[in-house]
């Protein structure tokens, strides 16, 4: 289709530089670049903030998957209630994460990195499975292996 033509793609860019001031260590400049259609009426730093926004939700929804269950039912009533307990153990997350474990500091509180939803939904799995004494074993018949089966089995 496009054999022997020469193809060219233009796509406007928005630049946004911001500095460090020391900000956690940290100096210098940080350059950042945003393809984006639609940009004639937006500055850069406009482009960077609608950005981090839609970057934010995509990323809550990216947590939100790591707590998501597991079923097979088609009531929309328990898969709701399914995907409000994943979003309010999300937000318990973030405000304990904010609240509890990040050390304040000058210029922002410090978040630890190895409090992870993954560590904190760990956690919460394992408290359940000790306090409702998940059994991981499974009743046999008692008969055993038939003799049929018995060389194989050997």
């Amino acid at each position: 289709m496009y054999k022997g033509r020469e193809r060219e793609l233009e796509f406007p860019l928005a630049v946004a530089v911001s500095y460090h001031a020391g900000d956690r260590g940290k100096s210098g400049e940080v350059v950042r670049g945003y393809v984006a259609c639609d940009l004639a009426d937006r500055t850069p730093k406009q482009v960077e903030r609608l950005y981090r926004k839609r970057s934010a939700i995509e990323t809550s929804y990216r947590v939100f998957r790591q707590a998501r269950v597991v079923t097979t039912t088609q009531d929309p009533i328990i898969r709701f209630a399914f995907v409000l307990v994943g979003f309010l153990l999300e937000n318990l997350w973030l405000v304990l994460r904010w609240a509890v474990v990040a050390r304040p500091q000058r210029g922002g509180r410090d978040l630890p990195e190895e409090f992870t939803f993954k560590t904190f939904s760990d956690w919460i799995r394992h408290a359940l499975e000790e306090e409702l004494e998940r059994s991981w074993e499974i009743e046999m018949n008692g008969t055993g292996v038939p003799e049929a089966y018995a060389p194989a089995a050997g």
